[in-house]
């Protein structure tokens, strides 16, 4: 605690002991009066216990002084550190747009709840690197690095699950994963946080070891790897606009949300899984993101004014003073039945 004005400082301890010296000098004129009187006189003319040494009201009026000379004195806080800069981060967000993403068991599909996931986190990352990829079978870059949210938020309204052709369908999340590290690669900012984000249904048609591995491989090069589901684990059947997609024997495929996978997947890469079919997933999604990428606020409100707490303790103070005095001329009005 620092003083902005110290000099004031030593004005308040000669106020206080002046104030102490204007006290104690009238209780000695009072006791020199209760002399010359008489018991008899100064029973009825002065206050009750007027002759006891005012400990009390000396205390309060010294202390009041006190406060109002150091609240005058204008005490400060140290300055407090700066926060540290948030971290600088890169997101490459990778987009299954397999012909799966078009089942209808997230609203209004996973697909459009696809395009919805990607807006809302271009809008909560403004500072952000952000990179689009989409893929099915094969990984594309749609957006290059950008530090345009808008660039990410117009292409994202684009995705639909007939991006690619029929011969390249499939879900290929290895080579997802490696298209979507090598692009954040490509650009790279020191310092930054590297941050690969799967948005699926999980159904890959690659070995779970061989996407694993590409997820311990992104994590090795200092990358994160997180997976953000869609649909659900029970499933639902397949359907295009001309019926319903049918298996080499003739039964209808169920597409499900391999949870597991995409849990396992964000395991190996250093990040978290989310399931965002609703928006608490998002929000818990975009609120594990952010942890790591922004500095921590102090908790608490913001401590109260020093000057204003003294200022208000000198008022109860001389309150109190003033009322110790009253009631001693209550006491003698009450005893003697004068009227005030």
């Amino acid at each position: 605690m620092t003083l902005a004005r110290p000099e004031l400082l030593g004005l308040s301890l000669v106020a206080a002991l002046l104030l102490a010296l204007a006290i104690v000098a009238g209780w000695w004129r009072i006791r020199r009066l209760e002399r010359l009187l008489g018991n008899a006189a100064s029973w009825r003319l002065l206050p009750a216990g007027a002759l006891r040494f005012p400990a009390a009201r000396l205390v309060a009026a010294v202390a009041a002084a006190v406060a109002l000379g150091v609240a005058a004195a204008e005490p400060e806080r140290p300055a407090e550190e700066p926060p540290p800069a948030a971290t600088p981060l890169d997101l490459a967000v990778a987009v299954d747009v397999s012909l799966s993403m078009d089942a209808a068991d997230a609203a209004p599909s996973r697909i459009l709840r696809a395009q919805e996931v990607v807006a809302e986190l271009a809008d909560a990352f403004p500072g952000a690197r952000l990179v689009l990829v989409v893929f099915a079978n094969w990984p594309y870059t749609l957006v290059p690095p950008t530090d345009d949210p808008g660039v990410v938020r117009w292409f994202a309204g684009s995705l639909q699950a007939d991006l690619v052709v029929d011969r390249d369908q499939g879900t290929a999340l290895a080579a997802a994963i490696e298209h979507a590290s090598a692009a954040l690669a490509a650009r790279p900012r020191e310092g930054a946080r590297r941050v690969v984000l799967l948005v699926s249904d999980g159904g890959a048609h690659d070995e779970s070891d061989t996407v694993l591995e590409a997820a311990r491989a992104a994590a090795a090069d200092g990358m994160e790897v997180w997976t953000a589901g869609l649909g659900t684990t029970r499933g639902i059947e397949l359907e295009t606009e001309t019926g319903p997609v049918l298996d080499p024997a003739g039964a209808p495929v169920l597409t499900q949300l391999d949870e597991r996978l995409l849990v396992d997947v964000a395991a190996a890469g250093g990040g978290a899984y989310e399931d965002v079919g609703g928006e608490r997933g998002l929000r818990s999604l975009i609120a594990g993101l952010q942890d790591a990428n922004a500095f921590v606020a102090s908790a608490g409100r913001e401590p109260p004014d020093v000057t204003l707490l003294l200022t208000l303790l000198a008022l109860a103070l001389i309150l109190g003073e003033g009322a110790l005095d009253g009631r001693r001329s209550v006491r003698h009005a009450a005893r003697t039945g004068d009227a005030w």
